[in-house]
């Protein structure tokens, strides 16, 4: 199993660590929602639902409105999109009792059978978990040993519409592996059960769209998706209205309402920030993870998204490695944050102390990884003690 390793660089103030584990904590969404029951999948499952009973031993509950990174307060983008709410009160009225629910970036519309994992989180692409009495001497761990999950819509990893039915969530235990970005779980026997009838979610925000390159709000006309997250896989809109490109000094004009979009005098495809720059400025957004990421000659597609020179990331203290991904990387003591090339992007990590790097391939989604492999990750500081943990990478686990 991979060992924790950490260092830090600063992009606006924004601290940073590459980070192998993960945790779950409580917090509220910032926005009511529409519950997601006007689409028909959604209430043909919530009318099946009707007309079923709580297994033997199991007390029914509710789940209230769940939220996604950007919308938490603080923003909290963990390495695979997780949605954080609360269920209906069922343990001690002053303690919460939290709800979660993890999916795979590359989770696609459709039913999901919810046993697939065993009640283990290692195991599951399609997890729905939660606590009772979180934070207490009496905190119980509940994961999902059965049931349906439908998505039913999804504008981005992150942003999705969904309907839960039939959930069992039994008592469970964290099981190995422990230190690795994806814990396991076990279930406890005669342990405290818990069933939910169904439930719906909605995190689809009214401006939101997916910056990936081939997405379909990508390049909308008239428009940027503009990344919201580290890596570039959720984002928000805005109306492009001028003809400004790369390095122009910009102004962003607030939405009238809540029903429209923020606008900027940038040319589409080009982000009004100051993320990078000391002023605001357009900068070109980009993707990464694609073939040709899309940056003008000279340029390198960094973090959130955004095109620049390498000397601007070398100046917040990022590093750079010239070697290919799978090959050995030399940069820096423990690692580099890129290897590889535009186009064909890794992190250089020695992750074994063994004394020797390696450019280990970045993805997005776990289930990008081989056989062997997990998906850790670089995790990076927000103000008010948020986190992005987006920024991942495919290594051997050792399992």
């Amino acid at each position: 199993m991979a060992s924790h390793v950490g260092a830090a660089s600063t992009v606006k103030g924004l601290r940073w660590g590459v980070v192998l584990l993960a945790g779950l904590v409580g917090c509220e969404p910032t926005a009511k929602k529409e519950p997601a029951t006007h689409h028909e999948e959604v209430r043909s499952i919530e009318e099946q639902s009707r007309k079923l009973s709580p297994p033997a031993g199991c007390e029914e509950i509710t789940m209230g409105e769940l939220a996604n990174g950007v919308e938490l307060t603080p923003i909290m983008y963990t390495n695979q999109p997780m949605l954080r709410g609360n269920f209906g009160s069922f343990g001690d009225p002053a303690a919460p009792d939290l709800a979660r629910i993890r999916l795979d970036v590359n989770t696609k519309p459709g039913l999901y059978d919810l046993s697939m994992g065993g009640g283990n989180t290692f195991a599951c692409d399609q997890c729905v978990l939660g606590y009772k009495d979180a934070g207490t001497a009496a905190e119980k761990y509940l994961v999902a040993n059965s049931g349906t999950m439908l998505v039913a819509l999804k504008v981005s990893p992150d942003q999705t519409i969904g309907a839960l039915a039939n959930v069992v969530l039994r008592e469970a235990v964290n099981a190995p592996p422990l230190n690795a970005p994806f814990r396991g779980s076990a279930l406890v026997p005669g342990g405290e059960c818990k069933w939910l009838r169904f439930a719906t979610w909605n995190t689809v925000r009214q401006d939101g769209c997916d910056p990936r390159q081939g997405s379909l709000t990508a390049n909308l006309p008239d428009t940027t998706c503009v990344p919201t997250n580290y890596v570039g896989s959720d984002g928000t809109l805005e109306r492009s209205l001028g003809t400004k490109t790369q390095g122009e000094a910009c102004t962003t004009t607030p939405a009238a309402s809540e029903y429209e979009l923020a606008s900027t005098d940038c040319e589409q495809g080009y982000a009004c920030t100051d993320l990078l720059t000391q002023n605001a400025q357009c900068t070109k957004t980009c993707d990464f993870m694609a073939d040709n990421p899309g940056c003008p000659s000279g340029m390198v597609c960094g973090v959130y998204g955004l095109c620049t020179e390498q000397s601007v990331l070398e100046s917040f203290g990022f590093t750079f490695d010239t070697a290919p991904i799978g090959t050995s990387c030399t940069a820096g003591v423990t690692f580099a944050e890129y290897c590889g090339s535009e186009g064909a992007r890794g992190t250089c990590l020695d992750l074994g102390r063994t004394g020797t790097a390696t450019c280990l391939r970045n993805e997005r989604a776990r289930t990008d990884c081989g056989p062997g492999e997990d998906l850790g990750y670089l995790g990076y500081v927000h103000p008010g003690n948020g986190f992005d943990r987006t920024y991942g990478f495919c290594y051997h686990d050792g399992l």
